[in-house]
């Protein structure tokens, strides 16, 4: 990743789209999952993350995942997913 991405990611210039159980998944390439609260995803879609389904489980507030993902749903919780 070149640095105009990394400091994109960092803040979050491109924009960020905040989720809670109640949302649908925004459309949109995602470079980060920032997790506000206490959440547990239930769908994620991340085209280059080998075995993305890993990924359906349960974080803690203030984690941050980092990958491209480009569809996410959670089932509790609030999370923010910033954009590229």
């Amino acid at each position: 990743m070149n640095s105009s991405k990394n400091q994109t990611l960092e803040f979050s210039s491109a924009g960020s789209a905040i989720i809670n159980s109640s949302s649908s998944s925004p459309s949109g390439t995602f470079g980060a999952i920032q997790f506000l609260k206490d959440s547990t995803i239930d769908a994620i879609t991340a085209p280059k993350v080998t075995n993305p389904t890993l990924l359906v489980d349960s974080f803690i507030a203030g984690t941050v995942l980092y990958g491209e993902f480009t569809g996410v749903s959670i089932s509790s919780g609030l999370v923010a997913l910033h954009r590229f």
